[in-house]
C-alpha cells in the first residue's frame, strides 16, 4: 500500500511555505516587544527563529533522504529507536500537533470572517460541561467547520488537486507580502528613528540572553511547518534531490520574509504604539499609508489562515496512515482510494478530530501543554542522524556544517522547554502526560493484534 509520487519542486515548496507562514506573523511581535522592550532584540529573535528552523530542516531531510515515505517523525522513531517511540509521535500529532493546530486556525478564520461581515444574524456562544470539560457552541464554531470540510474534501479527491489549490494559496500569499514590503519600504511612511532610538543590546549582559529566551518561543510557533515535506516524502517525485532542496528553498524565503515584514513593522511606528498589540499588522500598514485599509488587511490575514490549514490538513493525515499500515493504529486507515491515491479514512477522521476540537473552550491552553512533549521527541528525531550511522545506514546527503545544526536545533528545544516549565509548569506537566498515555494505548494496540492473530492461527 503506496502513495503515488506526484508532488514536484514547486508543489513541496508551495506545502512548506503555506504550512510556515500563518497568520502569527501578523501579531506575534506586538507580544515580543511588550516582553523585550528593545526593537533590536526583537529582530535578533526572527533571525534566530531562521536559523533555528533551517537547522531542523537540513538535519530532518537527512532521515527523509533515507526514508522516503509517509509520517515523517514517526517512520524515523520507528527504524532509530523502536515502534513505541514513534507512537508516542504520532498520538502527539494525533491530538494536538495537528488537529488542535486546525482547530485553532479555524476559529481564528471565524474570526476574521465576522469581522469582514458583521451584518451576518450570529448567535452569542453557549457553554456547557461534559465530563468535567468545558464546551463551547458559537458561530464560531460552525463557520470553523466550513474550511476544514472543505480541504479535507479536495485532499479525498488526491494530493495533486489539494496541492493546486494550496498553489493558488501560496503565490497569492507570496504576491501580497512582496507588495506589502515593496510599497512599505518605497512609499510607505517609514522612520528609521523609531530603530536607531532603540538602545543597542549589551550582549554581554545575562539579560539580553533571557529576553532573547523568552523571545524565540512565540517565534519558533511562527516558523512551524517547516518539516511539512516529511509528512508527505512518499508523494514527492525524486525526493532525493527534491526534498531537500525544497526545505532548504522554503526556509531560506519564509526567514527572509519574516525579518524584512518585522523591520518595517518596527520603523512604522512609535514602540508604545507596538508592544502588546494583537493586530500589530494592521497597524503598521494604517501608519505607513495612513489609510485605514481594514477590510483588505482582514481579508488577506484570513486568506493567509486558510493556506497554512490547508497545508496542515494535507501532512496531517499522512502520519495516522502511516501508522495504520504498520498495524499500530486502526486498520481501515491505512487505506487507499483506487482512483484517487488519497488516505481518504485518515482524511476524513483528521476532520472529524478537528472539528471535535472546535467545541473545547480552552483548546489554546491545550496547545500548551502538549508542547514539551512535542519538542522532546522532536530532540529524539534531529537526533536520528547518529542513530543511524551506528545502524550503518548512510546517506549522500551531507549535512552542512555537521554536527553544528543537530547540536543547535536540540539545545533551542530543550531551552524553550525549560521556559515552558518555569512559566507554565502544570500545563507543560500535564502535557507529558497526555503523551505518556500513548504507550499503554500503544501496547493495546499490540495486544489486540496478536489475539487476532492467534485466534487466526487456531482455528
Amino acid at each position: 500500500m503506496e502513495l503515488k509520487r506526484s508532488l514536484n519542486t514547486f508543489d513541496s515548496i508551495s506545502v512548506l511555505f503555506s504550512s510556515m507562514v500563518g497568520s502569527g506573523i501578523f501579531f506575534t511581535s506586538g507580544y515580543l516587544i511588550k516582553e523585550t522592550g528593545n526593537l533590536w532584540i526583537v529582530l535578533f529573535c526572527w533571525i534566530i527563529g531562521g536559523l533555528l528552523a533551517l537547522s531542523g530542516s537540513i538535519t530532518y531531510a537527512y532521515a527523509a533522504r533515507l526514508l522516503p515515505f509517509a509520517g515523517g517523525d514517526y517512520v524515523y522513531l520507528k527504524v532509530a529507536y523502536s515502534p513505541a517511540i514513534a507512537f508516542m509521535s504520532g498520538w502527539s500529532s494525533l491530538l494536538t500537533n495537528f488537529s488542535a493546530c486546525v482547530s485553532v486556525l479555524a476559529l481564528a478564520f471565524g474570526k476574521y470572517v465576522q469581522i469582514l461581515f458583521p451584518e451576518l444574524p450570529y448567535f452569542e456562544s453557549a457553554t456547557y460541561t461534559l465530563l468535567g470539560l468545558d464546551l463551547q457552541v458559537s458561530s464560531l464554531t460552525f463557520i470553523g467547520i466550513l474550511p476544514i470540510l472543505f480541504f479535507s474534501g479536495l485532499n479525498y479527491f488526491g494530493i495533486k488537486s489539494a496541492v493546486r489549490v494550496q498553489n493558488v494559496f501560496a503565490v497569492l500569499k507570496i504576491t501580497g507580502l512582496l507588495m506589502f514590503l515593496a510599497l512599505g519600504f518605497s512609499i510607505g511612511s517609514t522612520h528609521w528613528g523609531y530603530l536607531l532610538d532603540s538602545p543597542f543590546p549589551n550582549i554581554m549582559e545575562l539579560s539580553f540572553y533571557s529576553k532573547v529566551l523568552i523571545g524565540i518561543v512565540p517565534v519558533s510557533f511562527s516558523y512551524l511547518g517547516w518539516n511539512m515535506i516529511t509528512y508527505i516524502a512518499e508523494e514527492v517525485k525524486n525526493p532525493e534531490k527534491t526534498i531537500v532542496r525544497s526545505a532548504i528553498t522554503a526556509c531560506f524565503l519564509v526567514a527572509g520574509l519574516y525579518f524584512a515584514i518585522n523591520l518595517l513593522f518596527v520603523i512604522s511606528a512609535p514602540i508604545d504604539e507596538l508592544a502588546g498589540q494583537d493586530g500589530i499588522g494592521a497597524i503598521a500598514f494604517q501608519k505607513l499609508f495612513g489609510i485605514n485599509y481594514s477590510i483588505l488587511t482582514t481579508s488577506f490575514i484570513a486568506w493567509v489562515i486558510l493556506g497554512s490549514m490547508s497545508a496542515i490538513l494535507i501532512g496531517g493525515s499522512r502520519v495516522y496512515f502511516a501508522m495504520a499500515r504498520d498495524g499500530v493504529f486502526l486498520p481501515s486507515f491505512s487505506k487507499i482510494h483506487p482512483k484517487w491515491h488519497s488516505p481518504y479514512v485518515s482524511i476524513f477522521f483528521q476532520a472529524f478530530v478537528a472539528i471535535l476540537f472546535l467545541f473545547v473552550k480552552e483548546i489554546e491552553a491545550l496547545l500548551y501543554m502538549i508542547t514539551c512533549s512535542i519538542l522532546i521527541l522532536s530532540c529524539l528525531t534531529a537526533a536520528t542522524p547518529f542513530r543511524f550511522e551506528k545502524m550503518g545506514m548512510k546517506s549522500d546527503y551531507k549535512i552542512p556544517l555537521y554536527p553544528l545544526p543537530i547540536f543547535l536545533y536540540i539545545f533551542a528545544n530543550i531551552a524553550v522547554m525549560a521556559i515552558l516549565f518555569v512559566e507554565k509548569p502544570i500545563t507543560a506537566s500535564w502535557g507529558l502526560m497526555i503523551t505518556l498515555i500513548a504507550l499503554p494505548v500503544y501496547y493495546l494496540f499490540r495486544l489486540d493484534k496478536k489475539q487476532i492473530v492467534s485466534k487466526h492461527s487456531n482455528s
